[in-house]
């Protein structure tokens, strides 16, 4: 007899009935080197839920099977891991963390955090800026003061904000989210002030651009109550065709960061597992 009886399976060897039990439970193991690569991608996907509306375009080679996700996720995997617990897992916080938003072809754009704003490497000169400068102004400003940006090119800010919280006990706040897009026209008459936000989750107001020492920036406020995420992000062409920049998201405090990717954390973490 071959096949299967009750609890029992059988084959033949060599004209040989040979039966054994089935197992009666699915083994799932949950060894600590195990967890730790379940749980590290955790925040890496709650993350990405809430910002992928701004990433759709902004990996190159997104065709096919290999979606912006795809590339979000093998990216930020390389990242030091941030710890989240079951409950946080499932009720879709995240905490900010330095990850690629951006990953192309085109020179990347730098940036840092410095005396309560964003400023970037790009050269705006003695250009005033605020929501009443015409995008074509703008457009011929950065363009005639910065290689490798040209007419039509696209300028995307990206801004994160999450209040701070003193303790790993102290229950992560969800982070608020909006992005800008400029489009570098310089036939264009629109204003800054016009370009539509796109906002996640809800309640951020709307951020400005300015210049900070002839640099293109973003002046951010409350940064003692709450940590910010920056990334901008040049981009040239459409659809498939589409080249950016490598950009990753930059910080304006790490103390939560850092204390969600300590071993503290992680040994929350896997207890919440248990």
């Amino acid at each position: 007899m071959v096949g299967n009886s009750g609890n029992m399976s059988y084959f033949e060897v060599n004209g040989v009935t040979i039966g054994r039990s089935k197992p009666t439970k699915m083994g799932n193991p949950k060894t600590e080197a195990q967890m730790k690569q379940r749980i590290k991608i955790n925040n890496i996907l709650n993350t990405y839920k809430y910002i992928k509306e701004y990433l759709q375009q902004n990996f190159e080679g997104t065709i096919g099977y290999k979606s912006a996700s795809s590339f979000f996720r093998s990216y930020n995997l390389m990242k030091t891991p941030v710890w989240l617990t079951k409950a946080q897992k499932e009720s879709y916080k995240f905490v900010l963390a330095p990850y690629v938003v951006a990953q192309g072809r085109i020179n990347s754009v730098g940036y840092e955090f410095k005396d309560g704003a964003f400023v970037s490497d790009i050269n705006v000169g003695d250009l005033e800026i605020n929501d009443e400068t015409e995008e074509s102004v703008l457009s011929s400003v950065i363009c005639g003061n910065n290689e490798g940006w040209t007419n039509n090119d696209t300028l995307q800010v990206i801004l994160l904000r999450q209040k701070r919280v003193a303790a790993l006990d102290e229950e992560i706040a969800h982070p608020t989210c909006c992005s800008i897009v400029v489009s570098l026209d310089k036939a264009s008459a629109s204003k800054i002030g016009e370009i539509p936000i796109l906002e996640s989750l809800s309640n951020m107001s709307r951020f400005s651009l300015c210049n900070i020492d002839g640099k293109l920036s973003v002046r951010v406020a409350d940064t003692d109550e709450y940590t910010f995420a920056f990334a901008v992000v040049h981009g040239r062409g459409q659809g498939r065709d589409k080249i950016v920049s490598s950009q990753q998201l930059c910080l304006s405090d790490t103390a939560l960061y850092d204390s969600y990717c300590s071993s503290e954390a992680f040994n929350k973490a896997y207890e919440s597992y248990k």
